[in-house]
């Protein structure tokens, strides 16, 4: 039983088109955010890529922590002479239902961060010290860090395309691979498009779940082919049908895959931490436009009008 017959000849066109616009709006984010933000980069990098400090602390509440608002505290902080050199690089967020501070601020000393709490503690209250918890990465590790994650990812996307090359013909490697970098840009697009409208950050996790999405992509297309190619070694019908046919006989594996991969990204999202929200995020959004584009785009190349 089948969830539905897609009609993929006829509506080639449009899902061509479809995956164009996508791609168009992604290359805008990108390029907005490259040339129109205070960052001028493709993306908003975290303190994993750029270095800085990151200090977490909570609030000692004994019920309900009042609501505040982080601007009226960093508008409190300037008047702060210690800290007025630093006090507008400082991003800060409050978490847990106000109870969790989250503050981002470039390199610190050990004094001048340790003036940052004190003065913060006179303007939100008392804090709980024994939650205090802080990560420091210098300018120079971010960097390599930074470099590292370009390095793996470039490095899998040729091992991905070798893999294609040999496993199928060049013109099937070519639409699984055109696919796949369609599946990475338009995720890369939303977070730039993020980045620009709420000041989302990407972090080590975000070149993780574009690993993963690379992965999750070609595994997709390639069980989509697989079943093409061998439909079209051993049935005497015209190619265009045989293509849609091989796609709606996948089309009930690769989707219930996809949903039941969801299901705990979409727990972590609702119920997990902050921390891994993003990363859960971007993981969902490539795999929904991983199966789209295997399902329907990938196949679509091969149709001939």
């Amino acid at each position: 039983m089948k969830l539905l017959n897609l009609e993929l000849i006829r509506n080639k066109r449009k899902i061509i088109g479809f995956s164009t616009f996508l791609i168009l709006l992604s290359l805008l984010g990108i390029l907005y955010s490259t040339f129109n933000t205070s960052y001028k980069k493709p993306i908003n990098l975290g303190m994993d890529f750029i270095g800085g400090n990151e200090l977490r602390i909570e609030r000692a509440c004994d019920e309900e922590c009042s609501d505040i608002s982080p601007d009226s505290v960093l508008e409190s902080l300037r008047d702060v002479s210690e800290i007025k050199n630093f006090i507008n690089n400082i991003k800060l967020q409050f978490q847990d239902s106000n109870k969790l501070i989250s503050i981002r601020s470039p390199y610190l000393s050990i004094e001048e961060s340790n003036n940052l709490v004190t003065n913060l503690e006179e303007i939100v209250g008392p804090l709980n010290y024994d939650s205090k918890d802080s990560r420091l990465i210098g300018p120079k590790l971010g960097k390599r860090l930074l470099t590292n994650c370009v390095t793996s990812l470039l490095v899998s996307l040729f091992a991905i395309s070798l893999y294609i090359t040999i496993r199928f013909d060049r013109k099937y490697a070519l639409y699984a691979l055109i696919a796949l970098f369609h599946d990475l840009l338009i995720v890369f697009g939303i977070f730039s498009w993020l980045g620009i409208i709420l000041s989302v950050e990407v972090n080590s996790l975000f070149a993780v779940s574009l690993l993963t999405i690379a992965g999750y992509s070609v595994n997709d297309t390639v069980v989509i082919f697989d079943r093409i190619r061998e439909n079209l070694r051993t049935r005497n019908e015209n190619n265009n049908e045989i293509i849609q046919l091989s796609v709606n006989e996948s089309f009930r594996r690769t989707t219930f895959t996809s949903i039941t991969t969801l299901f705990p990204l979409l727990s972590i999202i609702l119920f997990g931490s902050y921390s891994l929200f993003w990363f859960s995020l971007a993981l969902s959004l490539g795999i929904i436009v991983g199966s789209y584009s295997s399902i329907l785009l990938a196949p679509s190349f091969l149709l001939k009008d």
